[in-house]
């Protein structure tokens, strides 16, 4: 990157640079909750955005998938029912996501752009920005480098900001992005060939504070893809799920969901709800016969879709971020880090 291709804005402008995008659009941000938790929600003020901290609980994918997603307003008119899609294409700006949280939408976004493209998950994504935050140290659980998804980012993003001290460097990396920045051209100045050294410099030293990458997915990759693991360790795996599925609905690549109607004002509204591919009924049939009974079966298939070579082919990724969410949830010790490692050896520690 040049000193050309970056701007720079001091810290005492950027609650003036919020305020502005406010004017345009929903701005989403880390902010503090009542038990002092840090959640991703709409703000009202500059002054609500947290800086630092934990990463929010859950992931920036609830404004691109939320938790309950309309997607056709179903009433009667007089030749018979009336079926109308719902499209929300409301402008939102994603700011202070983490580099991780940035790759999940744009994993989710190319799921659900394949073979039968989602319009309704995909206008919504139209109308998002993100401005992104680079991670000059490893978080507490993380382990993005293992995935390529941090803690700095070379691509995919929108605005990257990086915390040089009393001011941050602001990269574009899209049109989306560009068009966020025009309006406020005066809050900026370019960037010095100086701040962009010492921006690469950060990199590299966060790169080096993760120490022994400790999430190997390719070598689990080529062990799972071929079926070279045994009944027996999957077993031992689902032993210690409890099947909560707080997993997958912290996953900001997850995207399993059931549709469900609900009365509205005399119409019914179709929705599609987030699931967990580790509830026994998700997979339960109108028959009553149940592919995926066996709990072992549901726990492979998670980490199958997860790391597999198929998967990785169809959606360019694995389907894992990095981000430390499922190790921080997880009642059990059933996480991505400690089943790819069982994958790796052969053997359970958990």
């Amino acid at each position: 990157m040049h000193s050309n291709a970056a701007r720079t804005i001091g810290k005492e402008r950027m609650r003036e640079w919020i305020g502005r995008l406010m004017e345009r659009a929903e701005v989403l941000a880390p902010t503090s909750a009542r038990a002092g938790d840090i959640i991703l929600r709409r703000i009202s003020s500059p002054l609500e955005v947290q800086w630092g901290g934990d990463i929010p609980l859950l992931p920036p994918k609830q404004a691109v998938l939320p938790q309950t997603d309309p997607l056709v307003s179903i009433g009667r008119g007089p030749g018979g029912f009336v079926v109308e899609p719902v499209y929300d294409e409301t402008p939102r700006v994603l700011f202070g996501l983490r580099s991780c949280d940035v790759k999940g939408i744009e994993f989710l976004t190319r799921v659900h752009e394949y073979d039968l493209a989602d319009a309704a998950y995909l206008r919504r994504a139209a109308a998002v920005t993100s401005v992104s935050v680079a991670c000059v140290a490893p978080c507490a659980f993380g382990f993005c480098i293992c995935c390529d998804a941090g803690p700095f980012l070379a691509d995919s993003f929108d605005v990257q900001l990086t915390d040089l001290g009393d001011r941050f460097l602001a990269e574009v990396g899209s049109e989306k992005g560009g068009r966020l920045l025009e309006p406020s051209a005066d809050l900026f100045r370019t960037g010095r060939a100086d701040e962009v050294a010492l921006r690469h410099e950060l990199e590299e030293a966060a790169k080096r504070a993760f120490g022994p990458e400790t999430c190997h997915f390719a070598s689990a990759m080529r062990r799972v893809s071929v079926g070279r693991v045994s009944a027996e360790l999957w077993d031992e795996i689902a032993d210690t799920c409890l099947e909560c599925g707080a997993c997958n609905f912290v996953c900001p690549t997850c995207y399993c969901f059931s549709v469900k109607d609900q009365a509205r004002d005399g119409r019914w509204v179709r929705c599609r709800t987030w699931d967990s591919c580790q509830f026994r009924a998700f997979t339960l049939e109108a028959s009553g016969h149940n592919p995926r009974e066996a709990h072992r079966e549901r726990v492979k298939r998670r980490f199958f879709h997860k790391v597999s070579a198929q998967y990785f082919r169809r959606d360019g990724a694995v389907g894992c971020v990095g981000c430390g969410r499922c190790v921080k949830v997880c009642l059990g010790t059933s996480d991505m880090p400690a089943v790819v490692a069982a994958i790796r050896k052969g053997e359970w520690h958990g």
